[in-house]
């Protein structure tokens, strides 16, 4: 959102925002996220709860990310639980407008074999992905990301991903968006999704999300909820 970029903490959507937390920022991110994938025969369902998120900005545009969360997976034959993979990250700007209506920036993150055995990728993954917002009107911004995944144990090629959204700030306090997504699985199969959803503030520093979506192409469901709480004040 224009000023949903330091206004409103997070959203829970799949496009990274451009904006980085300036120097001396601390911010946490807690999540619930359960995801259907499937024909109801042979449906796969993964839940990740609690999924924790830390940032903090360590100043000169960069800001430093790592995160865990506890998975339980089940499809037709199986069932597995524990911790996931640890991601470890960066955010940097690259650009900034003189009119501050456009930001740029990069982000990347590896995945360290670091999971419980069944729920691990058993390997060492990344994605990196550029980030770029434009602000539009006093209340209506978009974002989109695109770039390149390839993290899961049984990818070769890895895959090109793309996301855009558009966000609405109602009030100081309450805000909408909606988005499409996907990837393109192996540089051939693509699997688009889109979702929607709605990030409540608390307090300046505490905010309330929740989202849901579905696949376009193929049978996905998910639903989001999320808390961010920040520490410090972000300045632009």
């Amino acid at each position: 959102m224009v000023q949903g970029q330091t206004t409103f903490l997070n959203r829970p959507s799949k496009t990274e925002s451009a904006i980085v937390l300036e120097k001396g920022i601390f911010q946490m991110e807690s999540t619930y996220e359960t995801e259907l994938i499937g024909e109801s025969d042979e449906r796969e369902k993964e839940t990740l709860f609690p999924g924790i998120m830390l940032r903090y900005g360590l100043g000169w545009g960069i800001e430093l990310r790592i995160a865990n969360q506890y998975e339980t997976y089940s499809d037709k034959f199986v069932s597995n639980r524990g911790f996931s993979d640890i991601d470890v990250g960066a955010k940097i700007k690259l650009f900034k407008g003189n009119d501050e209506e456009t930001e740029v920036a990069l982000i990347s993150h590896f995945f360290l074999p670091t999971g419980s055995n069944g729920i691990s990728n058993e390997r060492v993954g990344n994605e990196s992905l550029v980030l770029v917002w434009h602000g539009l009107t006093e209340k209506l911004g978009i974002e989109y990301n695109i770039g390149y995944s390839n993290f899961e144990i049984d990818s070769e090629k890895g895959n090109f991903v793309y996301s855009f959204v558009s966000d609405y700030e109602i009030n100081d306090n309450f805000g909408l968006f909606i988005e499409t997504y996907g990837e393109l699985i192996e540089f051939k199969e693509l699997e688009a999704s889109f979702d929607f959803g709605l990030a409540y503030q608390l307090t300046d520093n505490l905010e309330f999300e929740l989202a849901a979506g579905k696949g376009i192409n193929y049978e996905m469901y998910f639903g989001f909820i999320g808390l961010s709480w920040r520490i410090g004040e972000q300045e632009d």
